[in-house]
């Protein structure tokens, strides 16, 4: 199995938009006193200067070249706050961590071990706060599970299978990192937080406090204008309702549960299957009101609920 990690700043593609960039230390002794967090494979030490994208398409910032590697595979994600996440991006043998597979992002912690098509890498982020300090500040800041009044938006990629067949190897990887990118900058600059990537796709939410209608209006207009821009034809859809929601929100660790989550990905498959590209519920129109202009696109059974849905076009 060969391996590639792009070294320089001036090698590193210009397209990707998390700015990756993955440099190997000329003098592994001084790691420590360089670098923040870095991967190891062997006697390779790459260090992790903040996001990259591993797979086997040759602009990943990491070339693993294996069968079982996909071109576009997995993304490690730096936050603002110094923590890294792994990310499968819907590979087809999937991304193990500590020898499970991963389904939904998860924090790397120091010496957990990354297996992706039987190449393994060790996470080092040895400045990181301890477990115990980890643990005790998560009891501080965990919330019991609750139920909340928000607005759910899910974005996907139109025809993700037949278009990555259709592209070179490469082309792949810049488009989703890009759409991802700009995806999370526009759900963030109006409040909303990602809660899940899911390999062509994006699950996000608002709490439904005094100013969340206005910043869904304003996400669905920017998310909209995207949409005609240069970046893949992709489709979303925004519902209201209440859901169960527990975790760490600090870390970002929070999870969404219950119907309505079940709810909106029907919804986003049905406006798939019309070829609609803006879609909302009706929970979320009769919420909305007369701020945003609607059509009817038809009331539908849906798998797990009893009464036809409505779903509107935007």
């Amino acid at each position: 199995m060969r391996m590639i990690a792009h070294q320089s700043q001036r090698e590193r593609p210009a397209a990707l938009p998390f700015e990756p960039y993955f440099g190997r230390i000329a003098d592994p002794m001084r790691l420590n006193e360089e670098m923040e967090a870095w991967l190891e494979r062997d006697n390779d030490q790459l260090a992790l200067h903040g996001n990259c994208s591993i797979g086997r398409a040759v602009l990943n910032t990491i070339v693993l070249d294996s069968p079982k590697v996909s071109r576009l595979h997995s993304i490690i994600h730096l936050e603002d706050n110094g923590a890294f996440w792994l990310i499968d991006l819907g590979s087809s043998n999937g991304t193990f961590l500590n020898r499970r597979r991963i389904h939904e992002p998860v924090r790397l912690r120091d010496q957990d071990e990354i297996n992706i098509g039987g190449t393994t890498f060790v996470f080092h982020q040895p400045r990181s706060k301890p477990s115990g300090e980890l643990k005790a500040n998560a009891l501080l800041t965990l919330q019991e599970v609750e139920n909340i009044d928000c607005w759910l938006l899910v974005a996907d990629i139109k025809n993700f299978t037949p278009l990555s067949r259709s592209m070179i190897s490469g082309e792949l990887a810049n488009l989703v990192n890009a759409w991802l990118g700009s995806c999370k900058s526009i759900i963030e600059q109006h409040q909303g937080t990602v809660n899940k990537y899911l390999g062509d796709g994006i699950l996000a939410y608002w709490r439904d406090d005094s100013d969340a209608t206005q910043d869904i209006i304003s996400a669905v207009n920017a998310l909209k204008a995207s949409q005609t821009g240069d970046g893949p034809p992709f489709r979303f859809v925004v519902h209201f309702g209440t859901v169960a929601i527990g975790g760490v929100p600090s870390t970002r660790e929070e999870t969404l549960m219950g119907s309505e989550v079940n709810l909106v990905f029907r919804l986003e498959k049905v406006l798939s299957t019309l070829g609609e590209s803006c879609g909302i519920s009706e929970p979320a129109r009769l919420k909305l009101g007369d701020t945003i202009h609607c059509r009817l696109l038809g009331e539908y059974e849906l798998k797990g609920f009893e009464r036809k849905c409505a779903l509107f076009a935007i």
